[in-house]
């Protein structure tokens, strides 16, 4: 009689079973190892495709910061040794290929323009055809074109706008400074900076009618030079320069 601590010799031996090999996925970007095969050799399964788009990728990553990194040094040395200037009078304006810039209220060179923002100021004025009102008082008894605004370094004199007029001013500037980057216009000095910023951002907190006429300004021929606004002595203080 067989006990059960012995074994048919004629029954078949039970298998064997070995613990499994703990493997991690191949998606996790590691090789692991098949370690039972049947002539003792190790393979190794690696994730080479997955290795090759990670260093493609982190090349295209590269080159594309180091060409932002050249363009923006680029645009940053064309704007130092760019002049906004245009001579001491309009004929020497001109003959520098300079042209009356509305909403800049000066006189610029075609680096320091953006003519395709200029035309859509010059339509976005309330009068019937888009352009915009300009007045030699305050008062607004004598009417100025566009022209004879442009004309004004030949006397020194300044014109006047209405508090509209300032407040599509101040949001072109900033449509032009958002713009010069793509576009490598150069700020003049004259409004890159922050207190031109500062003087838009009391413009739009004031509460002046939009056809008020607030705003008495000059035309420029230098505009590397930094103009401060302030209020003019002969008007109230809703006037200033832009």
């Amino acid at each position: 009689m067989k006990t059960s601590q012995q074994q048919d010799p004629e029954s078949p031996s039970m298998p064997k079973y070995e613990p499994l090999v703990e493997r991690r996925s191949i998606e996790d970007g590691d090789s692991y190892h098949d370690r039972g095969t049947d002539d003792g050799v190790t393979i190794t399964h690696g994730s080479k495709r997955y290795r090759t788009k990670d260093i493609f990728i982190l090349l295209l990553a590269s080159f594309g910061l180091i060409d932002l990194g050249l363009r923006a040094y680029a645009l940053v040395q064309s704007r130092r040794s760019t002049s906004c200037n245009c001579g001491d009078t309009i004929e020497e304006a001109r003959s520098n290929n300079c042209k009356y810039d509305s909403f800049a209220a000066a006189w610029l060179p075609p680096a320091c323009r953006n003519d395709e923002l200029l035309e859509q100021f010059e339509r976005a004025g309330p009068n019937p055809d888009g352009s915009w009102p300009y007045y030699a008082d305050k008062n607004g008894t004598k009417a100025l074109s566009l022209e004879q605004v442009s004309m004004l370094p030949e006397t020194g004199g300044h014109f006047f706008a209405t508090h509209h007029w300032h407040l599509v001013h101040c949001a072109y500037y900033w449509k032009k400074m958002f713009l010069a980057v793509e576009t490598g216009t150069v700020i003049e000095q004259r409004y890159n900076n922050l207190a031109h910023i500062n003087h838009c951002e009391m413009m739009f907190l004031k509460r002046d009618p939009l056809d008020m006429i607030v705003t008495e300004a000059g035309v420029s021929l230098h505009s590397d030079r930094i103009v401060i606004a302030k209020s003019h002595a002969h008007g109230s203080d809703h006037e200033g320069n832009h």
